[in-house]
């Protein structure tokens, strides 16, 4: 998972340009962007200093392909599934190891507009008949999963009408 467009950037998208973030770790993420953003630097003297300081202000937050993780290694999905794959497991996060699950997971306004691009092709090719069923079975599953992220995303937004299966509630 790659790292993300840094601690200032998603600093100023939240606290200027109001990003909306939601999922299971939004606080979380809300929390450690603006703990980066306090930090005005210090005057290292000593070498043995210089990774326990960068240690303390690294937010530990990944941006991956329509999501985002706030990673903590202790509730991560990714860490319990190489665990039981039986692989080292490392500190960071694995996207190809990710769930949906996962209560490390956020997502910003950006992972959203990822996920309503990707919508259109995934019913698209859950409905062609050309497509293998076990093709079509799995694409309308993601789109699913997809527009339940998405409906996520938009009903807690502050200000948001929330709804029930439609209806206003």
């Amino acid at each position: 998972m790659a790292s993300g467009s840094g601690d200032e950037d998603d600093w100023t998208r939240l606290e200027e340009e109001h990003e909306h973030v939601s999922g299971p770790a939004a606080a979380e993420y809300r929390r450690r962007t603006a703990g980066a953003a306090a930090f005005l630097g210090r005057t290292v003297r000593a070498q043995a200093s210089v990774s326990r300081l960068l240690a303390q202000t690294d937010t530990d937050i990944h941006h991956g392909e329509a999501m985002t993780c706030v990673h903590r290694a202790e509730t991560a999905a990714c860490r319990k599934e190489k665990l039981l794959l039986g692989l080292p497991a490392d500190d960071g996060p694995d996207e190809s190891l990710c769930r949906s699950t996962c209560v490390n997971l956020a997502y910003t306004d950006r992972d959203i507009a990822e996920h309503r691009m990707r919508l259109p092709v995934l019913v698209a090719e859950a409905r062609d008949s050309m497509t293998p069923s076990p093709h079509r079975d799995r694409a309308a599953a993601q789109a699913g999963q997809i527009l339940a992220v998405i409906e996520q995303h938009e009903t807690s937004r502050p200000g948001a009408a929330h709804t029930t299966g439609g209806q206003a509630a």
